[in-house]
């Protein structure tokens, strides 16, 4: 515009008569040279191959998350000072008064993401996303990762164990950031394997969720099902920090020198017990293999999973020979500020990787009547997200059709699904379109909704192993869960098992008129202390409906914690009026209509 002007402005001075035309002449030349080289600038600009756009938008959107993250830390900061500054300019007032004594021994163990040595950046944007305090995973583990340490994780599933190695990565590319554009790394400085795409998928959200749009710049998921180009131009385009994916995928790309592993600093290997299968011993054996190779001193190894025996460390550690096993559990960390060496049994470190709110059931059921046995409970236990395990693919489409054909609607994830049908399946059981979603062992890992309240077990797990990792899908961060397990007379010595094992009490119950009660086999119940337990029921009941009908109709339904309340208020009340009647029976005859006896 400025050249486009000029050229106007000597064309007025040229349509003046009786001027001297030598000075415009020359003023002439000059605004033509000025415009040929803004029309030469502006043509080797849009020739370019559009590399130094992207690096700039890169930069712009760094420097705005850095902005944002300084500005929330200094707000936080002035709004910490702002009593003890203002205290200190008003000359006439005395101090403030100290906080009463009581409450100091609760700040002083409570622990912040500062404290754990997270800078300030990363902490600031932990408070903005709603992360307040770290769990116990994190609070054993950080401190461990930022010095460099090979740790083995072990806890229950939903604690927080994504975040506990995410954040020591995050805070070292933070804190490279603050150096001059010449000494920041370049290239993959975090390589994360997992076992499935939606942990996988999962994995990548908690880093865009922390860090916004430049958590979305620095991390790529490079997963099968996926299409492989153009996870191929994206490791070009955007040269990422973070890559996350599975190892059939991750082993392709490195072999095709697309993936460049050589320079990783840390190796994270999500559900390593799984990955331990033979199926992935091939790939598996070339990431190891190729990550951190250059890397001065060697690359930091980080195992984590549920479940951790001493066998599985073993095959672990020709790859990290100094790995620290670490319990992350509150049972743990009381033990370790105690500092009392109680022995422990051989089956700890299993039964420490379950949620610690979790009820656990057992329901005898013959092998054609699951299906039906299985819509009952999922009605008497008022469940309003619930997983259901089964053991076989081919399966899932039939009780799919079977529970469909009996009024009750359900999703089926398994591993022959691609990545669209997966995620179009999950979204529609987190939106609340079906009650139950049918899944196998391997298609559950990653599943990541809060909302799953009961997990029933169609097909008995193999071992303690699975039950540890199936009945970790529920009770998600101390919240309460329940799992129940459907088994054939013939199948109960698996779940006596399971339980010695484990150290857990797995009640025997059955289903009666809508409601989870004791099974007392065929023997009858005591009529007086059954009527009695009926009348107090029925007393309750009209409480409630009391409550109810008070709320009016914009009363909402009971939540997952007065489910879990009436539930075993429920099966208490019956425990003690059958006197723990038949709590193995020996056969259980399912009570319905009789047989109809042919006339001929």
């Amino acid at each position: 515009m400025a050249a486009a002007s000029l050229v106007r402005n000597t064309s007025m001075l040229l349509a003046r008569p009786g001027r001297p035309l030598a000075p415009v002449r020359a003023s002439q030349a000059r605004v033509d040279a000025s415009a040929a080289s803004w029309a030469a600038n502006r043509r080797v600009a849009l020739r370019s191959n559009g590399a130094s756009a992207i690096d700039s938008r890169r930069r712009l959107a760094a420097r705005a998350i850095h902005n944002t993250i300084t500005r929330a830390a200094d707000a936080t900061g002035a709004h910490d000072a702002a009593p003890s500054s203002s205290a200190s300019t008003e000359a006439g007032e005395s101090s403030p008064a100290p906080p009463p004594e009581d409450s100091a021994p609760a700040d002083a163990t409570r622990k912040s993401f500062a404290d754990l040595g997270l800078c300030r950046f990363l902490c600031a944007a932990l408070d903005a996303t709603g992360f307040k305090d770290p769990s116990p995973p994190q609070l054993a583990t950080i401190p461990m990762l930022l010095e460099g340490t090979d740790v083995a994780m072990q806890s229950y599933t939903g604690s927080g164990k994504t975040l506990a190695y995410l954040l020591p990565v995050l805070n070292r590319i933070a804190e490279d950031r603050q150096k001059p554009r010449g000494e920041r790394a370049d290239g993959v400085q975090c390589l994360v394997v997992v076992l499935s795409q939606e942990l996988a998928m999962q994995i990548v959200r908690q880093v865009e969720r922390v860090l916004g749009e430049f958590g979305r710049e620095i991390t790529q998921q490079c997963i099968g099902g996926a299409n492989i180009r153009r996870q191929e131009e994206a490791l070009r385009r955007k040269r990422p920090l973070v890559v996350v994916g599975t190892p059939g995928r991750v082993a392709e790309l490195s072999r095709s020198g697309i993936l460049r592993t050589h320079g990783v600093k840390c190796l994270v290997i999500d559900e390593a017990d799984d990955l331990l299968a033979s199926n992935f011993r091939r790939d598996m054996a070339r990431i190891v293999d190729h990550t951190g190779k250059g890397v001065v001193g060697g690359r930091q190894t980080v195992i984590v999973s549920a479940t951790l025996k001493r066998e599985i460390l073993d095959q672990y550690s020709y790859m990290a020979p100094n790995l620290v096993h670490v319990k992350a559990t509150k049972k743990e960390l009381e033990k370790a500020k105690e500092a009392e060496g109680g022995e422990e049994g051989d089956t700890s470190d299993v039964a420490a990787s379950l949620p610690p709110n979790l009820e656990h059931y057992s329901v005898v059921a013959e092998g054609r009547r699951k299906v039906d046995r299985l819509r009952r409970a999922i009605h008497a236990t008022g469940a309003e997200r619930a997983l259901v395990f089964l053991n076989f693919g081919h399966r899932l489409t039939d009780t799919r059709d079977k529970l469909a054909a009996r009024g009750m609607p359900c999703g089926v994830l398994h591993g022959g699904m691609n990545k669209l049908e997966r995620a179009n399946e999950l979204a529609a059981f987190r939106r609340g379109d079906f009650r139950a979603l049918l899944v196998s062992d391997l298609a559950a890992r990653g599943i990541d909704v809060p909302e799953v309240d009961a997990v029933f077990n169609l097909d008995l797990p193999t071992d303690e192993t699975h039950y540890v990792h199936r009945a970790g899908r529920t009770g998600r961060m101390g919240a309460d869960g329940m799992v129940m397990t459907l088994a054939a007379p013939d199948e109960a010595f698996v779940l006596t098992k399971i339980q010695r094992k484990l150290g857990i009490d797995i009640k025997a119950a059955d289903l009666q008129k809508g409601r989870v009660v004791p099974d007392r086999g065929n023997k009858p119940t005591p009529r007086k202390e059954h009527a009695e337990a009926k009348k107090e029921r029925a007393e309750r009941e009209k409480e409630k409906e009391k409550v109810g009908a008070g709320a009016g109709k914009g009363g909402s339904r009971p939540g997952r914690v007065e489910r879990a309340a009436e539930r075993r208020e429920t099966f208490e009340d019956e425990f003690q009026a059958t006197r723990g009647f038949g709590a193995k029976p020996k056969a259980y005859t399912p009570k319905g209509q009789p047989r109809r006896r042919n006339r001929n």
